[in-house]
């Protein structure tokens, strides 16, 4: 019997389109410490008289979301900070409302480029933190209409 392998959930990665639809630049969130894609359905009951005792159900909608945590990075120097491309991509669509809030967003798995993609609402949570602790970066992306299959081509 052939031995059934786990994957690791740290070989996923997240990234935004800073670009156009036309002309996209797919930038990396680095920094990230936890990525959670979830996929809700809407189901309705649809038993009738017919169903012979048994209980029917279609799925009408489905609904996406993505959860993203890590710690709030920068390069260069300390007295020269660049703020990390994708957050600062996040945090400012995060700011915004109605469809200038919506972002192009893909992930996917580095061990074997399958993943996904779509357009979603950045929900970034805001800054600080205690006084011991990093400073966090949390946003959550809400899903905009059809989540897709898709493969990395480098």
């Amino acid at each position: 019997m052939a031995s059934i392998f786990k994957r690791l959930s740290r070989l996923w990665t997240c990234e935004v389109n800073t670009g156009t639809d036309v002309s996209p630049t797919w930038v990396k969130v680095k920094g990230l410490t936890k990525l959670g894609l979830t996929i809700d359905a809407n189901e309705v009951d649809t038993t009738d008289f017919d169903s012979e005792g048994w209980e029917d159900n279609d799925t009408t909608f489905r609904k996406w979301a993505l959860s993203i945590e890590g710690f709030d990075g920068f390069t260069g120097p300390v007295n020269a900070q660049v703020d990390d491309p994708g957050q600062a991509w996040l945090k400012a669509k995060g700011l915004l409302t109605g469809p200038d809030a919506k972002v192009s967003v893909r992930i996917y798995r580095t061990d074997n480029s399958k993943g996904y993609s779509g357009l979603a609402t950045s929900n970034w949570k805001g800054a600080g933190g205690e006084v011991k602790n990093m400073e966090p970066f949390n946003c959550d992306l809400t899903g905009s209409g059809l989540l897709s299959p898709f493969t990395y081509t480098p």
